[in-house]
């Protein structure tokens, strides 16, 4: 009477197989992960959103006394990257200095005109009591006066020094705020109410299709 033995093992195509779909599961549970990643920091962006709003209608109501040629601007002023080349400059330093009427305004550190914008958004409505409350409500996270090489960047005023804080994403990019038309400052050309935008995911303001606004 013959007996058989059975082989136990796995062949290397069995070994393809498991491998292939483990490969493919992995892939599923990171997709699926990043996209709830994405979801839980899009959802952090809209509130920030919303507390960048409502500070800014406390601004608004606070009626902030600016000096000419900015008098008739009821909201932070605007202050882009773009126009450091149009003369005259509406760059961060010249904005504050007419805007605070100071004698001198100067910044330390390697400083990216990207990051004006917000940094002129935050400075202005930290100045009004009621609208600095609704800042610190603001995840910590988001908060940042570091530049690209984790360096402090801080802003002196007549020789006051403060540090130079803006609101980032959650991705890490800058928000973008949009007032008015900084080639010229006539208030026919500013907004009903300031347009603040997130980069989304892809970190790049030029491709819109995942930006984010305060106004979605």
């Amino acid at each position: 009477m013959k007996s058989y033995k059975h082989k136990y093992g796995v062949t290397l195509v069995e070994m393809l197989i498991v491998l292939a779909i483990i490969a493919l599961l992995t892939s599923m549970v990171i997709g699926i992960a990043g996209r709830i990643s994405n979801q839980s920091k899009e959802q952090l962006t809209r509130n920030t959103f919303a507390l960048l709003n409502a500070a800014l209608e406390q601004f608004r109501d606070y009626e902030y006394n600016y000096p000419p040629p900015y008098s008739d601007f009821d909201f932070p002023l605007d202050c882009n990257d773009y126009l450091f080349s149009n003369p005259p400059n509406f760059d961060l330093r010249t904005t504050l200095m007419n805007a605070l009427g100071a004698a001198n305004v100067l910044i330390s550190g390697t400083h990216d005109p990207v990051y004006s914008g917000s940094e002129v958004l935050y400075f202005f409505l930290s100045r009004i009591p009621e609208s600095r409350k609704t800042l610190d409500k603001i995840d910590g996270s988001l908060i940042t006066n570091l530049n690209d090489e984790r360096a402090k960047i801080e802003i002196s005023i007549d020789g006051r020094v403060y540090p130079l804080l803006r609101i980032i994403d959650p991705w890490g990019k800058t928000l973008r705020y949009d007032y008015y038309d900084e080639t010229t400052l006539d208030p026919d050309n500013k907004r009903t109410f300031p347009v603040i935008t997130s980069a989304g995911p892809d970190r790049d303001f030029e491709t819109t299709a995942d930006n984010l606004t305060n106004r979605d």
